[in-house]
């Protein structure tokens, strides 16, 4: 019952104070606050440019570009990963890991392994 006696001012206090908060100044139709307050209002200044021709470009010269060494062709290395290293890495893994009783460094060095064995096994 104490907790409803004190919202009930407090909900009043805020209702009363809410009708100043809105406050748009007396201009209808625009954006509501205090940063709106511009009691001088000017009227709008208008400034014609003449607009100006650039000056002519300098005649540019160009020069051929040079030609470039004929380089001797090299024929790119052969593609070594496989599909046995990736299984050999798969298998090393789970076997380092249950040798090692969960550690993860002798799953990773188990993985290793694995890896190395199932790449020269796919050769």
């Amino acid at each position: 019952m104490k907790k409803i006696l004190t919202l009930i001012p407090i909900f009043a206090m805020a209702l009363s104070f809410a009708g100043a908060a809105e406050a748009s100044g007396g201009h209808p139709g625009k954006a509501k606050g205090h940063y709106k307050h511009r009691h001088g209002h000017r009227d709008e200044v208008v400034h014609y440019y003449v607009p100006v021709a650039p000056p002519a470009p300098a005649p540019a010269h160009y020069y051929p570009a040079p030609v470039p060494a004929p380089q001797p062709y090299r024929q790119p290395a052969p593609d070594r990963r496989s599909t046995a290293g990736l299984a050999g890495s798969v298998v090393g893994g789970a076997l380092g890991y249950q040798v090692g009783n969960g550690n993860p460094l002798a799953a990773g060095v188990g993985a290793a392994a694995g890896s190395l064995i199932g790449n020269e096994i796919g050769k």
